[in-house]
């Protein structure tokens, strides 16, 4: 890759930025020129476009099966918008990681409903079945707003001239854009990997220019018009338009705008969306890739000689049903019969000589009528001819009966329909996975631009949730190499409600027997609950809307391993004999407890009423002294009594 730098530096240096682009730019539509060529065959067929509508008639009839297989694979490739669908790539516990999964799949789900993301991915397809290649562009537009801030000197407002004017993000706009199959052009390679620069061709009036802000932007030649054949100049003056190329370089990781005719580089920028893989665009659908080659092959041409041998069978129908026509000759002398052959349905026309015309045999001999059975076997042949050619072609694109909407007999058992329909959409499977990878990768570029530069205020206004400072750290940095930006499987399809209703109620059954076998086993055996939560994820990624319930599995396997470590941390429980005899032993030991209890209460209540005795003894030995002191007291009081007498 440092080769190639220099070796294109020194050419643009030789030649000039600008004319060494657009050399590139006229070597790669030469290297495309026949395929350019063929699509507009294709493109022309199509449309039914001929040289003259006057020519449309029984001598120029056609079957228009592009049209009509066209119109089929529309439907059956992208009926609608596939919803995005963000994970972490890695189930690590991490709250953070898991609300940036949210975030980024609600951004992106915000972005297809305000700026119509099924619009270019219909027109792009389009161009992916005719000419045979489909190119959508991811574009981010940061939404300047400018505004005036007053300017105040000494508490007075100064002069307009003198407002300062401030420059403020309004808004970020991450949108698809349709690009043209003729407006886009990529480096010369035989595979996808080696391709060094893509772009894309913009037509711009003159306030375009100028309102882009390019160099010398009033002196860029307007040197492209429609196809018209007006010959005026006001028209020209109205319509002309500046053939801008936007030139993304993955060598030097450069954007450059130049244009047609014009000396110098419009305007230049490095790496201006900073993407892991640079380019703005995935690889384009290609409908017909060979490995030689990435040009493309329009799917057309695989089956152009029997698409125009059906018109030449289908102009020969033609030829015969206008010259099948009632004809004959009828007996001039029964002047009635003139009247009969322009009779309606159930008409009687009355005759005078009916006896005469009974005579001659009645109608079948007064009429001879031209024989038409010859033409109308030709017909019959003709008619079966276009059946098997237009089996052919079902044949040659894949385009089974089932799809046609056809096909299918009353009689038919469910499982042959079921099987006819599986086996029949085989090659139309493929192109659907082609479909949503398309957009799958138009969803990463897209999710990658909203993580490395949405603000946190415009991300928390579009999805609703509160963008903290770790979880913006994880978008800045990640670069999304944690995630898995994917689509719903099946999703650009039509809704079939039963076969959602047969899916789920399939789910259902499967997962809850497994959970009630699974937690069954798990009790008798803990060691193997790692097991049984990574065979419980593998049942549920069997079915689309099992990944629904992946975190709920992850977030339920993290409790349960962590009670498991509490409990192989606490000591071993014993076997249950052992247990039985843990418990005669435990309550052997209560009752020696509540003996020893008993006694002690005995001692107790003994010590107690002894100690009631002692008390009482000792009171009433007390009153009894007390007794024997007042008896002496009042004797010795009697005695000095009578002394004083």
């Amino acid at each position: 890759m440092a080769d190639m730098k220099d070796t294109q530096q020194d050419q643009e240096k030789l030649l000039g930025p600008a004319l060494y682009w657009q050399n590139e730019l006229e070597k790669s539509d030469q290297f495309e020129r026949d395929w350019r060529e063929r699509g507009m065959r294709v493109v022309e067929r199509y449309r039914d476009e001929r040289e003259g509508r006057a020519l449309i008639g029984p001598s120029n009839t056609r079957f228009n099966i592009l049209w009509a297989n066209t119109e089929t694979l529309k439907g059956a490739l992208l009926a609608r918008m596939a919803e995005p669908d963000v994970r972490r790539r890695f189930p690590d516990p991490n709250p953070a990681a898991r609300e940036v999964a949210i975030l980024l799949e609600r951004a992106l789900s915000y972005g297809l409903d305000v700026y119509d993301g099924i619009t270019p991915m219909k027109a792009a397809l389009e161009d992916y079945l005719l000419p045979g290649r489909g190119v959508v562009w991811v574009v981010y537009e940061p939404v300047i707003i400018k505004e005036k801030i007053k300017i105040e000197v000494d508490g007075e407002d100064v002069a307009l001239d003198e407002v300062e004017e401030i420059e403020r993000l309004g808004d970020q706009r991450c949108r698809f854009e349709y690009v043209h199959w003729q407006d886009y052009r990529e480096s010369p390679s035989r595979r996808p990997e080696d391709v060094t620069w893509r772009a894309r061709r913009h037509l711009f009036t003159r306030d375009d220019l100028i309102g882009r802000g390019f160099k010398d932007a009033h002196e860029i030649p307007l040197n492209w018009m429609p196809d018209t054949n007006e010959d005026n100049a006001d028209y020209e003056e109205i319509y002309n338009r500046a053939e801008v190329w936007e030139i993304w370089c993955k060598v030097t990781r450069k954007r450059l705008f130049i244009a047609t005719g014009y000396k110098d580089v419009l305007a230049e920028d490095d790496d201006p969306y900073e993407l892991e893989d640079f380019f703005p665009t995935p690889t384009p659908l290609i409908a017909v890739r060979t490995n030689n080659t990435s040009i493309p092959v329009p799917e057309f041409t695989l089956y152009q000689d029997q698409a125009d041998e059906l018109d030449r069978v289908t102009n020969r129908i033609t030829y015969l049903i206008e010259g099948l026509k009632r004809r004959g000759v009828y007996d001039a002398s029964v002047p009635e019969l003139a009247q009969l052959a322009m009779a309606g349905d159930n008409d009687f026309v009355p005759s005078d000589n009916f006896a005469s015309l009974a005579q001659k045999g009645g109608l079948a001999g007064a009429f001879q009528t031209e024989d038409i059975s010859v033409v109308s076997a030709v017909l019959n042949g003709l008619y079966t001819q276009r059946m098997q050619v237009l089996q052919v072609i079902y044949e040659v694109t894949g385009i089974s009966d089932i799809i046609r909407g056809g096909g299918t007999k009353a009689s038919e058992t469910a499982t042959a329909q079921q099987l006819k329909a599986q086996y029949g959409s085989m090659r139309l499977r493929r192109r659907q996975d082609e479909i949503e990878k398309y957009i799958r990768e138009l969803y990463r570029i897209k999710a990658e631009l909203i993580a490395e530069n949405y603000e946190p205020e415009i991300l928390q206004r579009v999805t609703g949730m509160e963008v903290t400072d770790e979880m913006l750290e994880i978008m800045r940095n990640d670069k999304l190499r944690n995630y898995q930006i994917d689509v719903e499987t099946d999703s650009t399809v039509f809704a079939d409600e039963e076969q959602t209703k047969r899916t789920r109620m399939e789910f259902a059954s499967v997962f809850g027997d497994y959970l009630i076998k699974a937690i069954e086993a798990t009790r008798a055996a803990p060691e193997i609950t790692p097991i049984a939560f990574e065979i419980l994820k593998f049942v549920a990624g069997a079915w689309k809307i099992g990944r629904n319930f992946e975190d709920v599995i992850n977030e339920t396997e993290a409790t349960v391993m962590q009670q498991l470590q509490a409990m192989q941390q606490q000591p071993p429980q014993p076997s249950p004999e052992e247990a039985i005899q843990q418990q005669k032993i435990m309550a052997e030991l209560e009752r020696e407890k509540l003996k020893q209890e008993g006694k002690l209460a005995d001692i107790s209540s003994r010590e107690r009423s002894k100690a009631a005795e002692i008390q009482e003894e000792s009171r009433a030995s007390d009153e009894r002294i007390r007794s024997k002191e007042d008896l002496a007291m009042l004797e010795a009081e009697m005695r000095m009594a009578e002394r004083d007498q």
